[in-house]
């Protein structure tokens, strides 16, 4: 389960870092540049003059995990454009189109020739060729803009302090052996103190977490986590937001028994999702999905693969508030 959680935060983490969108352009002639304005711009299955002269491609990509609102139709036309311009041409027409999708972008990719014509042939009227070629787009296609542009402005409004105190119920899925018998599953209280600041989508912060329960045997054990977070946090809407987490940090494992205690500290991992609803500007309410894990030392004589994992293993299912500032 930790490794579920953990694959799907630095998902979430990384798939929101920006790059630009990508141009390249080869060129069988070189000619001087000319001004962006001055670019003719052919739609697919527009005609061109026979007098066109083919004087290289163009195509104007994702440049990996580039934000969609950097890449919305008209802006990588408008590259394709001012590389056209940069090699030369007077005109592009466009050979290829490909929208934007789930499975493998989340730009529009455009693949062009830049072509040189007679001066004679050129006009540009007082609608711009990027803008001509926007108002050739559908409908669907301009609702899909507004919406690209509506998660992003929801992105920036995210809000930039975020403190979480959540309560719950936590299970320890990793297998605990005692004198008596065999634990695979052992519930127990858990609760979770967070906070973040964050830069538009992106937030750092603090975590401290909490987990107590005891065992049949007369013994308790109590788990201590603190440490740093990085995590991706949005809004879904008006009133709904989202946050992943990653964080890495010390653990403090505690077993107590008739006055005695044995206690070990070491490096620890969690990571988790939040959703939540804001009730107001300042609190909302959320529930909360955590995983944890903790190696311990193993002890002498204890018989255990090589590659196996010795240590506590835990999945936090919480509820609680939201303090937004």
């Amino acid at each position: 389960m930790f490794a579920v959680l953990m694959l799907i935060s630095m998902t979430f983490v990384i798939t929101g870092c920006q790059t630009a969108p990508r141009v390249i352009a080869e060129l069988t002639e070189h000619y001087p540049a000319r001004q962006a304005d001055s670019v003719m711009v052919y739609e697919l299955g527009e005609q061109v003059p026979a007098e066109a002269k083919v004087i290289g491609t163009v195509k104007v990509t994702d440049g990996g995990m580039t934000p969609s609102y950097k890449c919305l139709y008209g802006s990588m036309l408008s590259l394709a454009v001012k590389k056209t311009a940069e090699s030369g041409g007077n005109a592009l027409r466009i050979d290829q189109h490909k929208e934007p999708n789930v499975w493998t972008s989340t730009c529009h990719r455009i693949w062009g020739s830049m072509l040189l014509l007679p001066d004679s042939l050129v006009s540009i009227d007082a609608v711009s060729a990027i803008q001509k070629a926007e108002l050739n787009k559908d409908t669907e296609l301009a609702d899909m803009t507004k919406e690209q542009i509506s998660r992003y402005e929801r992105a920036v409004n995210n809000p930039k302090n975020v403190l979480s105190a959540d309560f719950g119920y936590g299970i320890v899925t990793s297998k605990i052996v005692t004198d008596r018998r065999e634990y695979k599953n052992k519930g127990g209280f858990s609760a979770d103190l967070t906070y973040q600041h964050f830069w538009t989508m992106f937030g750092v912060g603090a975590d401290i977490s909490y987990f107590h329960t005891s065992f049949d045997e007369g013994f308790d054990v109590d788990l201590l986590y603190i440490g740093p977070n990085f995590g991706l946090g949005l809004k879904l809407g008006e009133k709904w937001r989202y946050d992943v987490m990653v964080s890495l940090g010390y653990g403090n494992y505690k077993e107590s028994t008739w006055g005695l205690s044995y206690n070990e500290g070491g490096f620890a991992g969690k990571c988790g999702m939040s959703l939540e609803y804001m009730c107001s500007k300042n609190i909302g309410i959320g529930i909360k999905l955590n995983a944890f894990s903790m190696s311990l030392k193993r002890p002498d004589g204890f018989n255990l693969n090589k590659d196996d994992f010795y240590g506590i293993r835990k999945t936090d299912i919480l509820g609680g508030l939201r303090f937004y500032f």
